[in-house]
């Protein structure tokens, strides 16, 4: 710092000139403009600061005022606030019933039952289902009102609308058909369960049906013409508790004859036989009916023991007549007579399909009408495709064919290889696993000999596969090449 008077260096702390003795003033001299400046600068900052202070008293005095308002008052906003909310629900109500909705037509029928007009409800109900006709509570309302003024009838007409429409779910449709089923049993009406479920072939009709009705029985001989027949009729799969039946009459009920023992048929005449299985819950099934003629000197038609259908082991064909009388049989489809095969005694059901036709013969050379059967036999795999295979190649090492089990042909390079390529059913002899055989090159080219095998799929015996004249698929018995 220089001395103001001399201008002499002053050192740092010194308090006077070492040349001329002036005293040092640390203080700045301010101008009065530029001080007043400042003085006017200062006091706007605290008058500032002073109004933003204000402000917010001023503000936290509103607040209290408004809290202290609203205390006073909370009874009659409390109020309001519930009037609001009770308006906002009573005008959705008159909305909902103003529009009539489906809550309105059963609260409406509610009421009016309740009063003790049932009629007046039901007919509301009708009106709420045209309306809405896919609103199943609706109609389950109608079919129990119905049921309370004891029309049976107009509560399953209600519910055939769930049934009949094609609106409703497969839940709400089994329900119906649930309800239906115990209005009929409690009024006895069983008749109409049959009716009823023969019309529709839906799945859920097909579940109620094994429940609820029994499969028709089955009588035989089959309807024809005997000189004498005795008649059985028996139930099918146990699905019923009795059998009744007519003769020459009406359809059965459980009022018809109760069948106990054979029908005996020895008197000439034409008789018709109705047969219905009832089940536990009193209800028939459909009506079986055979005609049978009987005429003095007629040839009976063979009885068959064993009915048309699938079949998995091994059957014998029984056919019984009287000993007067000789039977014959055919197997390609012809009707059978005194030239084709006699039946002597009980057949071995042939593998595959089978169709045989029956007819007997008296002395004189009177015949009966033919009796047909079709049969498919066809045992249970025990034999894989890889089985296959493997026992093809083995029965062709032990004929000398291949020389090892890898299909080496003597004098010949490369090998064979067999693949399995389907499953085929060779008539009267059953199922096969078709393989087929191809040579391979030592370069690993391959193409096929044209030689195809048969492995029977249940015991694995080997076969070459070929062709008859009708290019039908038989089997060749296989012998060295």
């Amino acid at each position: 710092m220089k001395c103001p008077n001399c201008g002499f260096e002053i050192p740092e702390g010194h308090m006077y000139c070492d040349n001329c003795g002036t005293e040092i003033n640390f203080v700045p001299d301010f101008e009065p403009e530029v001080e007043n400046e400042i003085n006017a600068t200062l006091s706007g900052v605290a008058d500032e600061l002073n109004k933003d202070e204000k402000d917010k008293e001023e503000k936290r005095q509103k607040r209290k005022a408004f809290l202290r308002a609203i205390a006073k008052r909370w009874k009659l906003i409390a109020g309001v606030v519930i009037a609001l909310v009770l308006i906002i629900v009573f005008t959705t109500l008159f909305i909902a019933y103003h529009n009539k909705t489906s809550l309105y037509y059963l609260s409406l029928a509610e009421s009016t039952r309740s009063s003790g007009d049932t009629a007046g409800a039901i007919r509301q109900l009708k009106e709420g289902n045209k309306q809405h006709p896919d609103n199943s509570d609706i109609i389950f309302r109608m079919s129990d009102y119905y049921l309370e003024e004891g029309d049976y009838e107009g509560a399953v007409e209600s519910l055939m609308l769930i049934v009949d429409s094609g609106l409703f779910s497969e839940d709400k449709v089994k329900s119906a058909y649930e309800s239906i089923m115990s209005i009929y049993n409690q009024v006895g009406d069983y008749s109409k369960v049959a009716e009823l479920f023969s019309e529709d072939d839906s799945e859920v009709v097909s579940d109620l049906r094994k429940k609820y009705v029994p499969n028709p029985p089955v009588m035989t001989p089959e309807a024809g013409t005997y000189d004498i027949v005795n008649v059985s009729i028996r139930m099918v799969d146990g699905t019923g508790r009795a059998i009744y039946y007519t003769v020459n009459d009406g359809d059965p009920t459980s009022e018809s004859i109760l069948y106990e023992n054979e029908i005996v048929l020895e008197n000439e005449g034409v008789y018709d036989i109705k047969a219905v299985t009832v089940n536990e819950y009193g209800i028939s099934s459909d009506v079986t009916e055979c005609e049978y003629v009987i005429e003095a000197g007629a040839v009976p038609p063979p009885e068959i023991m064993e009915p048309s259908g699938e079949y998995n082991q091994n059957t014998m064909i029984v056919a019984v007549t009287k000993s007067e009388y000789s039977i014959f049989y055919t197997t390609d489809g012809s009707d059978p007579t005194t030239e084709s095969k006699q039946y002597i005694s009980p057949i071995t059901m042939p593998v595959g399909t089978s169709h045989y036709k029956f007819i007997a013969y008296d002395n004189d050379g009177n015949f009966s009408e033919i009796v047909e059967r079709d049969y498919h036999l066809v045992y249970s795999r025990l034999v894989a495709p890889e089985q296959a295979v493997n026992n093809l190649v083995s029965t062709l090492v032990r004929l000398d064919i291949l020389l090892d089990n890898t299909g080496k042909v003597r004098g010949i390079e490369g090998h064979n290889e067999y693949i399995y390529n389907s499953v085929i059913e060779i008539e009267g002899a059953g199922e096969y696993y078709v393989v087929v055989e191809n040579h391979v090159l030592n370069d690993g080219t391959s193409a096929p000999t044209g030689l195809m095998y048969a492995v029977n799929t249940h015991d694995g015996t080997v076969n070459r596969l070929g062709y008859d004249s009708s290019g039908k698929y038989t089997l060749i018995t296989i012998s060295n090449r």
